[in-house]
């Protein structure tokens, strides 16, 4: 049986607006799963009648209020000398696509705030406890093939099989907000947060063998206008994709998920000739029962490109996606939140 480290939290830190957390971590076995946790009260004032705002995002989602505090989640890391793995960022992404990308390790199932019932949403003066987990993935808990699903574990060992170093350090930064016009815009209230946000982590010990680096990031293709072949320009060119998640989300400043953006996905690359309407890729979702169908899918598109072996994983050079799109909203009001995660071979 494997050993398995299993800490609740590593570290925490007082939670403050607009000051981001660092946290150093600690080295040692493998990293499954990480995540950040608010455990806080927060208190909005000077917000009344017509001037609580226009929800952003998953603010306006309940129990999902308490993601819009996070702006960003990065893991920094750090190569040793003549490491074989890469530096960071290792993850560089929006809370949204983490929230919906932990929804197929999940059983299909959106996870949100476990105190917070959709009152913090409103934007309402009041003070509201929040316990909120931002889930990060390494290991891919929904593989295929279940003996792959640990191959993408964050490496922490100080030295990899063939006794060269592997990180010299590896830091999570978690971005907070700053104001609560990034929850509601419009607003003219005030937020403060009393609280801690914390730090925490599962390692199982992989008996010395070298995991695969995995790198997660997502980013904005801004639609201004209708286009059959919308190119998405923001592709990493490097490693070899996993998975994709897309997010259609329409209307400034309000960027709810939306299937009214996408109509089709064309992809051309060297490993790779894609095609299908979003019906179909919303069907592939259900049919390899990677989502559950009594969730709200709408504005989701998940293509996982290994079917449970990475070396199925597409290479990023040379590939392009085009989507075919509509712009309901009007020029550059909507936009396409894309998330990525790539897998790198270790370097001889």
């Amino acid at each position: 049986m494997a050993y398995e480290d299993n800490f609740g939290t590593r570290a925490e830190q007082p939670i403050y607006p607009g000051v981001a957390n660092i946290f150093n971590i600690n080295p040692g076995l493998n990293i499954t799963r990480a995540w950040v946790t608010i455990d806080a009260t927060v208190t909005i004032t000077g917000a009344t009648g017509g001037e609580l705002g226009t929800p952003i995002g998953d603010a306006a989602i309940a129990n999902l209020a308490a993601s819009r505090l996070i702006r960003r989640i990065k893991v920094l890391a750090s190569p040793g000398p003549g490491s074989r793995y890469p530096k960071g960022p290792l993850v560089d992404c929006s809370p949204r696509s983490l929230l919906r990308f932990a929804m197929p390790q999940r059983e299909g199932k959106l996870v949100g705030d476990l105190l917070d019932n959709g009152s913090l949403g409103s934007g309402a003066n009041g003070a509201y406890p929040i316990y909120f987990t931002l889930p990060i993935y390494f290991a891919d808990e929904a593989n295929l093939n279940g003996s792959q699903a640990n191959s993408t574990a964050l490496n922490m060992n100080a030295r990899d099989s063939q006794g060269l170093p592997v990180y010299n350090s590896i830091q999570v930064r978690v971005d907070i907000a700053a104001a609560l016009s990034e929850l509601f815009e419009g607003t003219t209230g005030n937020f403060a947060i009393a609280g801690m946000l914390r730090y925490g982590d599962k390692r199982l010990d992989l008996s010395g063998a070298d995991t695969l680096p995995m790198k997660q990031e997502d980013h904005i293709a801004l639609i201004r206008g209708e286009q059959q072949q919308f190119p998405d320009q923001l592709l990493p060119l490097d490693g070899a994709y996993t998975q994709w998640l897309i997010m259609a989300e329409q209307g400034q400043p309000g960027y709810a998920l939306s299937d009214a953006l996408i109509e089709r996905l064309e992809i051309q690359g060297n490993t790779l000739n894609f095609k299908k309407k979003w019906q179909e890729m919303r069907q592939a979702m259900l049919d390899e029962s990677f989502f559950d169908p009594s969730q709200t899918l709408t504005g989701l598109l998940y293509l996982d490109w290994t079917d449970g072996i990475l070396q199925n994983a597409n290479a990023a050079a040379g590939l392009q996606a085009y989507y075919s799109v509509l712009n309901p909203s009007g020029s550059g009001l909507d936009q396409l939140r894309v998330y990525t995660r790539r897998v790198y071979g270790l370097s001889s």
